[in-house]
């Protein structure tokens, strides 16, 4: 098993727990901000993960933070250096959640040895609430996801046994409801996709609706001023406490935009910039990207796009790929690259004005910690929830009008929807800017995030004083 020697300090504090994330980092980072938020009120947190991930980790966590690794097991079809999700395909992040199963014997004889009062696990990770209730340890499942996302999955009623039932169905608060009625087709089947495993593994809807109903606790990276009347019916449905975090923004992060990029911004004007990104595990077809980059050069905005393709694809194609789309565009006004950017820095620049992006949940609050108007294009599970939350519910943010049986996006539909965040005569984009700016003044109000920190604590000591 790995290796029990941690890196960091030692602190003497009452109350002990282990945060265990999956290996996604767009899970990873919001474990990372909660630890650092309770670590600030006293709690003794202990990070469990994969020691090469460890540095990347170590940039954004409380140095006082001790950080414990595990080893990943051997698993057919895996290969030995896939360590995360970042740029895999569907097929290698299955293998890592089966892989992530077999370490099962060595979370436990961890948690054995740690002996804390609280576990917090993810939601590819169901099986930890059983490991932890045979040691008398508490779990909780931490839902990454909006609350819209979470109660979606007990909309009928679903445990880990049951199959979906209209019988089972439960008048939903108004903001799912509507969400669900407004369904297209593409969305349905990319909120399925979740469902569906490969082969005998189950799949992460089945993790997630077990994790759930396993767990003692959820708690959920939301506040009430966003989600109030879905946080309720997660309760009441769950039958189990829902302990909003607050929705966690991080700190700025350390480092620099590359210099090239700073230099090309600075030549913009204050909020005229589009940046383009869809994460690090979401990925547009060839042909979409090329509507998409078209798109931006259609809307009249200067824009950076930073687009990705899966490790699967061979390197032929990529190549060919980037030769086509990538490189200068619009006379200099547009840039369109690959790999990895600070993402967070670049919502923070004045140039930057709006983002287009794959309705990430993390990376929609970044975008309005930054000042940034939002225009989305979802792609699979959770995004299509995050998208009808911003764009149908509160209405600050827009969307890519998209085919409805398949989802394709035309680049006529890309730069309308640019140009209706981005100028100012859009009577919907007057609406949807005020709403933007409403959201970031109350996500930014002083004082909200640790007045939920201290309440999460709060509930947390009462889960371990609990029978």
């Amino acid at each position: 098993m790995g290796s029990l020697a941690m890196e960091g300090g030692d602190h003497d504090q009452p109350l002990q727990v282990v945060m265990f994330p999956s290996l996604g980092f767009g899970h990873i980072f919001p474990f990372i901000h909660l630890s650092n938020a309770l670590a600030a009120n006293g709690i003794k947190i202990t990070f469990l993960t994969l020691p090469s991930l460890v540095p990347k980790i170590r940039l954004a966590l409380d140095p006082t933070i001790p950080i414990l690794n595990y080893k990943l097991p051997a698993i057919d079809g895996l290969p030995s250096d896939v360590d995360s999700t970042a740029g895999s395909g569907q097929v290698l992040a299955d293998l890592l959640s089966q892989a992530l199963d077999a370490t099962r014997p060595q979370i436990a004889t961890i948690l054995g040895k740690l002996a804390p009062q609280v576990v917090v696990f993810d939601s590819i990770q169901g099986w930890v609430p059983e490991v932890a209730e045979s040691l008398g340890i508490k779990s909780v499942y931490f839902c990454v996801f909006t609350a819209i996302t979470a109660a979606s999955t007990i909309l009928f009623g679903l445990t880990p046994h049951q199959r979906p039932s209209l019988s089972r169905l439960r008048l939903p608060p108004r903001p799912l409801l509507s969400s669900y009625l407004s369904m297209k087709p593409y969305e349905v089947r990319g909120m399925l996709s979740n469902t569906n495993g490969s082969g005998p593994a189950p799949s992460n809807f089945s993790r997630l609706v077990s994790c759930m109903a396993r767990c003692d606790a959820i708690a959920l990276k939301s506040v009430y001023e966003m989600e109030a009347s879905v946080i309720k019916y997660l309760s009441t449905r769950c039958r189990k406490p829902v302990l909003p975090t607050g929705v966690l923004l991080p700190k700025a992060p350390a480092g620099d935009i590359e210099p090239k990029l700073t230099q090309w911004l600075n030549k913009f004007p204050k909020g005229t910039v589009v940046f383009c990104s869809f994460g690090s595990e979401s990925y547009l077809s060839g042909k979409q990207m090329k509507e998409l980059v078209v798109g931006l050069e259609l809307s009249g905005f200067p824009f950076l796009a930073v687009l990705n393709t899966p490790a699967d694809v061979p390197k032929g194609k990529r190549q060919e790929l980037e030769a086509e789309i990538f490189g200068e565009k619009a006379e200099g006004r547009g840039i369109v690259r690959s790999g990895w950017v600070n993402q967070q820095l670049i919502l923070r620049h004045p140039a930057v004005g709006c983002y287009v992006n794959h309705a990430g949940y993390s990376s929609i609050m970044e975008a309005v910690e930054g000042g940034c108007q939002l225009v989305m294009a979802p792609l699979k599970g959770d995004q299509y929830m995050n998208m009808k939350l911003m764009v149908v519910e509160l209405r600050a943010a827009v969307n890519i009008n998209r085919r409805a049986w398949d989802g394709w996006f035309t680049r006529e539909a890309v730069g309308k929807a640019v140009r209706t965040v981005m100028v100012e005569g859009s009577k919907k984009g007057k609406v949807v800017r005020a709403n933007n700016a409403k959201l970031r003044e109350i996500l930014l109000q002083e004082g909200l995030q640790e007045d939920y920190t201290k309440g999460f604590i709060t509930k947390l000591k009462e889960l371990v004083a609990s029978p």
